[in-house]
């Protein structure tokens, strides 16, 4: 039986901007990898905005636009909702992603 090749699917949004791409030339199994390769010029990766743009050799890839993927939802177990420290940390984190929002959503934070 032969193998099964399997070959990466590259997104229409990814062809989009200025820059056109083609197959996977490098891969790597982590994060940490996948950034470490980009800083070090071996090509482009799709990012969360909140991550590349913390970091300063990083740039966006021109003419590409933001992509918004869902609603982030705060889930809680049954009736735990209703105890007050589940309450003061779900509070807590809604303010938090609130605050965050910009930032999440590709946009820069006012002080940055």
């Amino acid at each position: 039986m032969q193998g099964v090749r399997l070959v990466p699917c590259i997104p229409d949004w990814a062809s989009e901007g200025e820059v056109r791409v083609t197959g996977v030339p490098f891969r790597v199994t982590d994060a940490g990898a996948e950034i470490a390769a980009v800083r070090q010029g071996l090509g482009i990766t799709t990012l969360p905005c909140f991550v590349g743009d913390a970091d300063p050799l990083l740039v966006r890839v021109p003419g590409t636009e933001l992509h918004l993927y869902g609603t982030l939802w705060i889930l809680t177990q049954g009736e735990t909702r209703k105890t007050k420290r589940v309450r003061l940390f779900t509070e807590f984190i809604s303010r938090k992603l609130v605050a965050y929002a910009p930032l999440l959503s590709g946009l820069a934070l006012s002080g940055h």
